[in-house]
């Protein structure tokens, strides 16, 4: 709709001239048209999404589904990669130990090679036996080691610079989800609680964001009674079976206890009998 830049007034159409005060309309200034809706804040242009209906909601809520997923599948990701630092550095640990083994594996037989049994001797088959099973844990931890080496050399320069990378996609992404999650209650602004909420609205549960949000409430509520009745359960039985073997240690002390006094009072009786 145009408005006449002169008077205000509502410009009919097409109409090059206002009707109430004659101004030429043809030159009128892109600020006398109505705001368009790209051009009004973000809080203006979004309705309350108490407002929406089923089928913006779950558009509005797959989007941010799919974007949680996202951060979910970069976060697991990283997750391997730190786990992949981890293992390489047991490889490591793992190589330099057989190294050590095999090192006190190798003494061992050739202490025994050359003072305890002399090459002169008919039979070194033991010797040679020890050498052998030397020679296993030698190789391993040269593997191990050999693992290591390349992963540092080629995997790990690697990594740091892609979980970097992925730390910075995954703030994007939330930068990108801040004005919605902003219009969603603080109970509400995670994978889990959007997944649900979503999952209510695609069922026909809910009708409405505040009836999927009141059921995502009262699920999170029941599941963090449940958990904590689980834990309640789980400290209960440890401190069940700790009273057990302390109860086991305690009998097991009478029994001792008991078996010595006998013992002393048998040896009592011995020595009063001889004399």
């Amino acid at each position: 709709m145009m408005f006449c830049r002169h008077c205000g007034a509502n410009l009919l159409g097409d109409a090059m001239f206002c009707v109430k005060c004659g101004t030429r309309s043809a030159v009128a200034s892109d600020d006398l048209r109505e705001p368009s809706p790209t051009a009004m804040p973000h809080s203006v242009r979004m309705l309350s999404l108490g407002r929406m209906s089923s089928a913006q909601l779950i558009k509005l809520l797959t989007s941010l589904d799919e974007q949680f997923a996202r951060i979910d599948a970069i976060e697991n990701g990283i997750r391997s990669a730190y786990e992949l630092m981890r293992r390489n550095k047991t490889e490591y640990d793992i190589g330099l130990a057989c190294l050590l083994l095999s090192g006190l594996i190798g003494a061992g037989a050739l202490h025994y090679a050359i003072i305890c049994e002399p090459w002169n001797h008919q039979d070194p088959v033991f010797v040679l036996i020890a050498c052998a099973i030397g020679i296993i844990p030698l190789l391993v931890g040269l593997n191990q080691l050999r693992v290591f080496k390349h992963n540092v050399e080629n995997l790990l320069p690697a990594l740091y610079p892609a979980i970097a990378t992925d730390e910075r996609t995954i703030a994007d992404i939330r930068k990108t989800m801040r004005p919605t999650l902003l219009l969603l209650p603080a109970s509400c602004r995670n994978g889990k609680a959007n997944a649900y909420i979503l999952q209510m609205l695609i069922c026909g549960r809910a009708d409405d964001f505040n009836t999927a949000a009141s059921l995502w409430e009262e699920y999170d509520h029941r599941r963090r009674l449940e958990q904590l009745e689980w834990n309640k359960v789980q400290e209960t039985r440890k401190q069940t079976i700790a009273l057990v073997i302390s109860a086991l240690a305690q009998v097991s002390q009478a029994f001792e206890a008991k078996r010595q006094t006998r013992t002393l009072q048998d040896l009592r009786n011995d020595l009063n009998n001889r004399h």
